[in-house]
């Protein structure tokens, strides 16, 4: 019976057999019908505990509103069962209306104001049900019934007739639709942890059926009723709403047979007054415990809910602690490999410079050695000026490799020692001064365009100045320009003179030169000898 509680809509292969439903409502009906009256009190016979509408109500909210006519029938035929033959058959039939029309507007009302099936889940769905249900269907069904009963039984007040058939079916649906939601809900199991809450179980079923014998079937003082709740309360914290219903069944149970056989707290009270005195007392016992239970209930929920979720962030953060782990590894292993490879080709670079410095320097003693046989002066002068060029790259290259700058140098170490190697090469013969103020950087293609414009004017200077030639070479920055200036003490350069019309190599060269580092070339006025002027924009 997993489909007892639900009212979902579901399909024809989910629904519950039609036949063995309505057998199931109409015994129960009947049974819970037996039992109500057998709590009936004098003088109007009005029952204290009235049931069969609970069992109606779980059946209607078990399946498909299109079958609910078919259990309504159902249940007007177990309502004249239960009240023949000390009832007529229209006094019957009237208050079978009434049972099905609260069962109805009760099961309406629960699956309007719920979100999917009718569950007592929690709190909050309990109190749902007990405002729609016992409080508002049976107090709406109680008018029709009280006026039934008032109609026979003339003599008693109307509004107590209403008051006690309010009570007694609504207590009749807390409790036992209340059960039957609750063990009978899909999925819904008590689990023992272990053997010793069976035992507690027992202890506890044991105290429940003592303390409520001592309390309800004896007649002294009221006190003794309060002796109840410690074991409810055990029961609602320890056993969950199932235990509630079982211990509130229990405690209920052993106050109507102190009814009905004239025995308990309120035997000294009228039996109108004994009537609505009890009720009171079953609605307060089983209201606080169900509430105390479903809030329980909840806080259990919660607490699973959040240990869930810690758990997983557990997990999660495990998993991120191994994913960490393993990236640290990938990383220091790449790293590592990174590092090894860094070392060999610094090595490499090392030895590809090693190599190059050394082909420089062959060529330029190839140069030399060609030089030396070679008669013609022209000839002998063209290859002085290779050598020479040959030594200014090797020159600019060692400092470029010494300096560790692969990208952009500081061009000011450059000139003193190109210069120094041009004073070299010309065994002395002229004096070369280097002045060099201010860093000036330029990229690696710059500083060697500018070595071997250095090389091409100083030696031009050296050719055309006297035989103890001077040569000032000037080398600063000024605002975003390295200008690099080349200066003698000889005649100068003729008022006409062209430097973008010169057809000589060492001019054209140079102009290429500065032209690919975006650099400019100009001829300045010093007074005195010839002055070349290299404007290079700095990195």
């Amino acid at each position: 019976m997993s489909w007892v509680g639900s009212s979902a809509p579901r399909g024809r292969e989910a629904e519950p057999s039609l036949p063995l439903l309505l057998s199931l409502v109409v015994t129960g009906y009947i049974l819970m019908g037996k039992l109500g009256l057998a709590t009936a009190m004098p003088p109007a016979g009005t029952v204290i505990f009235w049931a069969p509408n609970a069992i109606l109500l779980v059946g209607l909210l078990s399946t498909a509103p299109r079958r609910w006519p078919i259990l309504l029938a159902g249940a007007l035929v177990a309502e004249v069962a239960v009240d023949w033959p000390e009832m007529p058959l229209r006094w019957a039939l009237a208050f079978g209306l009434v049972n099905c029309f609260e069962a109805t507007l009760a099961a309406a009302l629960l699956t309007r104001f719920s979100a999917g099936p009718v569950r007592l889940a929690g709190l909050g769905s309990f109190v749902r049900f007990v405002v729609l249900a016992p409080v508002f269907a049976s107090g709406v069904a109680a008018l029709g019934g009280a006026l039934i009963i008032k109609l026979r039984f003339p003599d008693i007040s109307y509004l107590h007739y209403w008051r006690v058939f309010w009570l007694g079916d609504a207590l009749g649906v807390l409790l036992v639709a209340t059960a039957l939601l609750v063990w009978l809900e899909p999925g819904r199991r008590f689990a023992w942890r272990d053997r010793f809450d069976r035992l507690e179980a027992a202890a506890l079923a044991m105290g429940v059926a003592t303390v409520s014998v001592i309390a309800l079937m004896r007649e002294s003082n009221l006190e003794h009723i309060y002796l109840l709740f410690p074991l409810l309360l055990w029961a609602a914290l320890r056993f969950r709403i199932e235990g509630a219903t079982v211990a509130v069944g229990v405690t209920t149970g052993i106050a109507l047979w102190a009814v009905a056989q004239g025995r308990g707290p309120f035997i000294e009270l009228s039996a109108i007054e004994r009537v609505g005195a009890l009720q009171l007392l079953i609605a307060v016992v089983a209201l606080s415990t169900f509430m105390l239970a479903f809030s329980a209930d909840d806080r259990r929920n919660v607490t699973r809910r959040l240990e869930g979720l810690v758990h997983d962030l557990q997990q999660a953060q495990g998993t991120l602690e191994r994913m960490n782990a393993d990236l640290d590894a990938r990383v220091t292993e790449r790293t590592q490999a990174l590092q090894a490879t860094l070392a060999r080709n610094e090595m490499l670079l090392r030895e590809v410079h090693h190599r190059v410095k050394n082909n420089l320097q062959l060529i330029s003693s190839l140069v030399a050695l060609q030089r030396r046989g070679v008669e013609a002066p022209a000839m002998r002068e063209r290859l002085a000026r290779i050598q020479g060029q040959i030594g200014a790259i090797a020159t600019t290259y060692d400092l470029l490799h010494r300096l560790e700058g692969s990208e952009s140098v500081d061009f000011g170490p450059f000139v003193p020692a190109l210069c120094d190697a041009i004073a070299v090469a010309e065994d002395g013969r002229a004096r070369i001064a280097a002045e060099v103020s201010g860093a000036a950087r330029v990229d690696a293609d710059a500083a060697i365009a500018l070595s071997l414009a250095l090389n091409e004017l100083v030696t031009n200077a050296l050719k055309h100045a006297g035989p103890r030639p001077e040569v000032r070479v000037v080398c600063r920055r000024e605002g975003d320009e390295l200008i690099l200036c080349v200066e003698d003490d000889g005649p100068g350069f003729p008022k006409d003179f062209d430097l973008h019309r010169q057809k000589g190599f060492g001019v054209r060269m140079v102009s290429s030169l500065i032209g690919q580092a975006q650099g400019s070339v100009r001829l300045p006025d010093t007074g005195r000898g010839a002055a070349v002027e290299i404007r290079v924009p700095v990195s």
